[in-house]
């Protein structure tokens, strides 16, 4: 694989052009990274206690629907957002994944999954005590998008 930069002063947006054989997995797995890595510093405006914060992506473990607003989770803090869950979901990078009705996780910050025998499934966050719930409608898709990340072995 060879990997070419040009420049070119007059684009209104950098954009970045993968040409390949054909498209395969590992294909769009590049694809997918090179979208998710340059989402990773963009910013959700964010509420508490009267003040607006700006949150980096990459620090949200979850985002859910309570009463009338959207909490949007940390690892040590609560927010809200006055951001609707469907819109959010439209826009998110790759990496988070709705896993409920009222429920979006970042799964790059998922420690441990607990299914329960109700199909409901327990979501531990990695440095934090906070956990989420997957239903049994989204978990087999939530584990399978797990699993693309794995370490494979080369077949």
């Amino acid at each position: 694989m060879k990997i070419r930069f040009e420049i070119d002063s007059g684009l209104a947006e950098d954009e970045i052009v993968i040409k390949c054989r054909s498209m395969d997995d590992d294909t769009l797995a590049l694809g997918k990274r090179i979208s998710d890595a340059a989402c990773q510093n963009m910013q959700l405006k964010v509420l508490k206690d009267g003040r607006e914060y700006y949150l980096e992506l990459g620090n949200i473990l979850f985002l859910e629907t309570m009463d009338t607003s959207l909490a949007v989770h940390t690892a040590k803090e609560m927010f809200t957002t006055k951001e609707k869950l469907y819109a959010l979901e439209e826009i998110l990078p790759g990496y988070f994944m709705r896993v409920s009705k009222s429920t979006i996780v970042n799964i790059h910050k998922i420690r441990s999954i607990k299914k329960n025998i109700t199909g409901a499934s327990d979501i531990e966050f990695a440095g934090s005590s906070k956990s989420a719930y997957a239903s049994r409608n989204y978990i087999k898709l939530l584990l399978d998008r797990l699993d693309e990340k794995r370490l494979k072995k080369n077949e």
